[in-house]
């Protein structure tokens, strides 16, 4: 059997180009490769909601696919309005328990969930468990792996021994699946990102000289995103310097179009932004407008006759 030659034993033909064909064996993703069949198979014309019922997926998965093949060239969905609803479905609550009976891998997934929160699952949290594990068709690993992440984060902020509620894990979870985070390898990637940001967080807010306080979320939010512009502790440092240097406090927003004009020329590090300034000086003010400057003797003279005209009067 082992020597054996095996063929395919298909009456019809379905073209694929050898292109497409290299591109999704590359990627190795077998999700992508039966959407890709389905849609050659129909005629290339995607109905979200069609191929959900007839691949048994969700909506959501369906999306997330294409917007992998999408990715590869192999899709066009820019005239397409793929959103789709963001809340969450409704479950009944019969309905979860008749599939956590009937679905091993469901059953397992809530065993797990109750090891790592450390208490049963409510009607409620099962149907928010329910919802992750069908409605976005997380694989039960990936949601392991998303409870875990929720619990440490929760217990840092919070210490052990407080509740996770059930919804906070539900808005991560589709936060994971807005970011496209559906594999388990994808889980992993993310989480250590995740690490990277936290300590590069910690770096800038050393760099900003805040310290003995947590960040707000506003300082947060606006760090978060210099970090996404691709922008570590240096830069930032020289940003907040000039921030307060022309407006006498490190003010966010000034800062923050300080740094947005740096990444529209491509300037992240502070040679580069060095080097920029060499080539591009700041026009110098004029004499009597540049701040400090002493006044020249027209201009004591000017003050003096002020004066004298005060005395007077």
């Amino acid at each position: 059997m082992d020597d054996a030659k095996l063929k395919l034993n298909s009456p019809r033909l379905l073209a694929v180009p050898l292109r497409d064909a290299d591109r999704l064996l590359e990627a190795g993703d077998g999700d992508c490769a039966l959407l890709y069949l389905y849609l050659v198979k129909g005629g290339g014309v995607l109905d979200l909601e069609q191929a959900a019922g007839e691949l048994r997926l969700s909506v959501r998965a369906v999306q997330a696919i294409a917007r992998r093949l999408e990715r590869m060239g192999l899709l066009d969905m820019a005239d397409r309005d793929v959103q789709p609803a963001r809340e969450p479905p409704e479950y009944r609550a019969a309905d979860v328990v008749r599939r956590s009976q009937s679905d091993p891998a469901f059953r397992d997934l809530v065993k797990e969930a109750q090891t790592a929160l450390g208490r049963l699952l409510s009607s409620t949290d099962l149907k928010k468990l329910f919802g992750i594990y069908d409605d976005l068709a997380l694989p039960p690993e990936v949601i392991m792996l998303l409870i875990h992440h929720c619990r440490e984060e929760h217990e840092q902020r919070y210490g052990a021994g407080r509740n996770l509620g059930f919804a906070a894990i539900e808005k991560e979870a589709y936060s994971w699946f807005d970011r496209e985070i559906v594999t388990y390898e994808q889980a992993e990637s993310w989480l250590a990102e995740l690490d990277r940001r936290k300590s590069l967080t910690g770096e800038i807010q050393q760099a900003l000289g805040i310290r003995g306080r947590d960040l707000t979320a506003t300082e947060r939010r606006y760090i978060d995103q210099w970090i996404e512009l691709g922008f570590g502790p240096e830069p930032l440092a020289l940003a907040a310097d000039r921030t307060v240097t022309n407006t006498g406090a490190l003010k966010w927003k000034y800062m923050d179009s300080i740094v947005r004009s740096w990444h529209s020329k491509g300037l992240h590090t502070v040679a580069d932004i060095e080097q920029k300034d060499r080539k591009n000086p700041a026009a110098p003010l004029p004499p009597r407008q540049a701040a400090g400057s002493a006044p020249d003797a027209g201009e004591l003279e000017r003050m003096k006759k002020l004066r004298e005209r005060m005395k007077n009067r």
